[in-house]
């Protein structure tokens, strides 16, 4: 089964619209996961353990400022600073959507891009199985395999096609190879599979701290429908859901103002998970189907793809293909930080950003924490007397906004 996670880089400190038709320059911010899609990674780890297959991470955006992150998504989550205290085992396989004719794009202009790459991902998988069929149907059994092998090391078979695990021998294509199945059998068997496929689901972050729109992953599975000519209905605000290997249905709950819902669908489809979902525990019995599906493992490659290679359309894509109007932007603040009178190092006055060593730096506000400098530019800047320790007069600045407290004696 293909679990899609759709993930988007998120400014990490406060929101500055820079132009006036309110496009956000992402690469010069710096990006971190968007702290709702910590849910998608919880939920995708609960499919995968319920119905085997693999997590696809896909987003878009800046390759130099979304492969950080997509990276990091990787590893484990006990090894990862984006997604803390999450029970999740990291992405099998990663995708960038990254082109300049996708910059300043709106929900649906977003929408439309995801859907193109999703569509691609798809359409690969299918040629994948269509190059297997050939080769069962052209050539020896020998080379039929020798052509699956590499297939698999691509990430492109499940285990039950084709496996080197030790505790799977019995695959479609080792039994194929022993003779202890006929070409007629490996055919059908792969023409399953190669409807199978269209059974994925995609999972989506509720909305994002930068739009609050909560718009993409619907659209995206309305422009997604359109692409491929079926319906892949999509479920909002999710709260809790569970999936059955044995039907291919998912059963979802969510509540929508002051109403529960308990809806029921069929697979492809698409969920936003809600802030407050915890994930089920996967029956037990699952776990023989759970292995025969799963893929080879972890791609080591993140997959940068721009707009040509996924089909899109560049009047529906960026910019051109956006027809929100934004209008000028303002500041609107930036995720609470702790500061320790007499302790903690902060910045006494504002920077634009600066090159040090190569490297840039900032923008730093008067009040921002002096966090992941150099030590030798540290030390130049207390030097300057442009950073110091926070004082109780920087404390009543902050919360009296300047406003100065006079003791007066009576």
């Amino acid at each position: 089964m293909l679990i899609v996670c759709l993930l988007k880089g998120v400014p990490a400190k406060t929101t500055q619209v820079v132009t006036v038709s309110g496009v956000l320059k992402r690469e010069e911010m710096e990006l971190v996961l968007n702290p709702h899609d910590v849910k998608v990674l919880e939920a995708a780890y609960y499919v995968k353990r319920t119905m085997g297959g693999k997590i696809v991470g896909i987003s878009m955006g800046p390759e130099p400022k979304i492969a950080p992150i997509m990276n990091d998504l990787y590893q484990p989550v006990e090894e990862s600073r984006f997604v803390p205290h999450v029970s999740y085992e990291g992405l099998d396989e990663r995708i960038i959507l990254s082109d300049r004719k996708m910059a300043g794009a709106d929900t649906w202009a977003t929408s439309y891009t995801l859907a193109c790459g999703i569509k691609r991902y798809l359409e690969n998988h299918h040629r994948a199985v269509d190059m297997l069929l050939e080769s069962v149907k052209t050539k020896p059994a020998q080379e039929a395999y020798a052509d699956a092998e590499k297939l698999y090391s691509e990430n492109m078979l499940p285990n039950y096609i084709f496996s080197k695990l030790p505790t799977l021998r019995n695959s479609l294509m080792a039994r194929y190879l022993a003779g202890e199945v006929g070409k007629e059998e490996v055919v059908s068997e792969l023409e399953r599979h190669k409807q199978a496929l269209n059974k994925f689901i995609i999972l989506a972050g509720m909305k994002t701290s930068d739009g609050e729109t909560g718009n993409t992953g619907p659209q995206t599975a309305e422009a997604l429908s359109q692409m491929l000519g079926r319906l892949v209905p999509s479920i909002a605000f999710v709260k809790d859901f569970e999936i059955s290997p044995e039907t291919g249905h998912v059963i979802a709950v969510r509540k929508v103002g002051g109403v529960i819902q308990k809806l029921r669908t069929t697979l492809p489809c698409l969920l936003t998970i809600e802030a407050h979902y915890e994930p089920r525990v996967p029956s037990a019995s699952y776990q023989k189907t759970v292995r025969a599906n799963r893929y080879a493992g972890k791609m080591k490659k993140t997959l940068v793809w721009d707009a040509e290679y996924i089909g899109a359309d560049p009047q529906k894509i960026g910019f051109a293909g956006s027809p929100t109007i934004v209008g000028p932007g303002y500041e609107i603040g930036k995720p609470p930080t702790q500061k320790f009178v007499g302790e903690t190092l902060v910045f006494k006055k504002d920077f634009e950003k600066f090159e040090w060593n190569g490297k840039s730096y900032g923008p730093f506000k008067r009040g921002d924490n002096v966090n992941n400098l150099p030590e030798e530019l540290v030390k130049k800047l207390k030097e300057e007397q442009a950073v110091g320790v926070f004082t109780l007069e920087d404390l009543f600045e902050e919360v009296l906004g300047g406003l100065k407290v006079v003791a007066r004696a009576v």
